[in-house]
């Protein structure tokens, strides 16, 4: 996978995070307000409870995806610093090698 698509991969986690977190933020202000047609029959109050632990443990996933994911764009990005480098230095190892050997 090249840096452009974890990149583009990473972005698309982050918005996921700030959608979430907009939610919660949004729910657990409207419950601890006590909004007004929040708790309904159908929606009780352990209804909004249970929902913000599932979008807790969402962010908690996707944040930790997040980290994974930029970590690996930093690999790629180290990868493509240091491999033509490496690979020039090996080569002219072995040639040295080859040298000494004649």
């Amino acid at each position: 996978m090249t840096r452009l698509d974890l990149e583009k991969r990473l972005s698309k986690t982050k918005s996921k995070i700030d959608f979430q977190q907009d939610e919660y933020f949004t729910l657990l202000f409207d419950m601890i307000s006590h909004k007004e047609g929040l708790i309904t029959e159908k929606k009780t109050y352990s209804y909004w409870w249970e929902r913000l632990k599932e979008l807790q443990i969402d962010i908690i996933i996707h944040s930790v995806i997040h980290r994974e994911q930029s970590l690996d764009i930093a690999k790629s990005a180290l990868e493509e610093a240091f491999t033509p480098r490496l690979k020039k230095m090996l080569n002219e190892k072995l040639k040295e090698e080859n040298n000494d050997d004649k």
